[in-house]
């Protein structure tokens, strides 16, 4: 049977091992020299061109449902979707967008907001919740597979860049706070989170 590539599932792995490796080198300050105040707008436009190779190549391929989904799982999932959806809208309160996607260059003071103090990650983490609710076929498999590592891999990288502004500040909340899958009984309280939050000033 002829596919549309010679090893499809590898070549879709390849194409998000080269989002993941070009959005990590990319990150940071890497492109201010060639960007200047617009090197973040330029990372995102970059990611976005780069993420949506392995889709489609996702979309291009067949797929093969690898189980027979209950029909009380198929609800039980939706709903976790829609719950992260609902949870990434309201981390957005707490988030400047314009900022973050590049339209504006603001200051980022490290600061944290309730969804921090329960887990160091809770874009990545409602990102795991939405991947991992989708229907399993054998090419979303190996997308929510190589995304997952990403994420794990990503966060580590991103802790080394606050770590090397905020190494007091941080490095405390790091041994307070999980950081993708939040666990009962470990959070910040109020007391700590002002303290940690008025030390990462004096860090700048």
């Amino acid at each position: 049977m002829n596919t549309p590539f010679p090893y499809p599932l590898s070549l879709l792995a390849a194409s998000w091992l080269l989002f993941g490796v070009s959005h990590s080198l990319l990150a940071g300050k890497t492109l201010e020299p060639l960007f200047g105040r617009h090197s973040r707008l330029a990372y995102n436009a970059i990611a976005v061109a780069m993420v949506a190779l392995p889709f489609v190549i996702w979309a291009s391929l067949p797929a093969t449902s690898l189980w027979h989904e209950p029909n009380w799982m198929h609800w039980c999932r939706l709903a976790l979707m829609m719950g992260a959806l609902v949870g990434f809208i309201h981390t957005l309160k707490f988030y400047s967008l314009a900022g973050f996607l590049g339209f504006r260059v603001d200051a980022w003071p490290l600061t944290f907001s309730p969804w921090h103090r329960w887990i160091r990650h809770p874009w990545y983490f409602l990102m795991l919740v939405l991947i991992w609710t989708q229907p399993l076929t054998d090419t979303w498999l190996v997308c929510a597979v190589c995304i997952t590592l990403y994420l794990v891999i990503g966060s580590r990288i991103e802790e080394k860049r606050i770590l090397r502004h905020h190494p007091g500040s941080y490095a405390i909340y790091r041994r307070i706070v999980p950081g993708l899958l939040p666990f009962k009984g470990r959070a910040l309280d109020e007391a700590t989170r002002l303290r940690l939050e008025a030390k990462a000033l004096t860090e700048t």
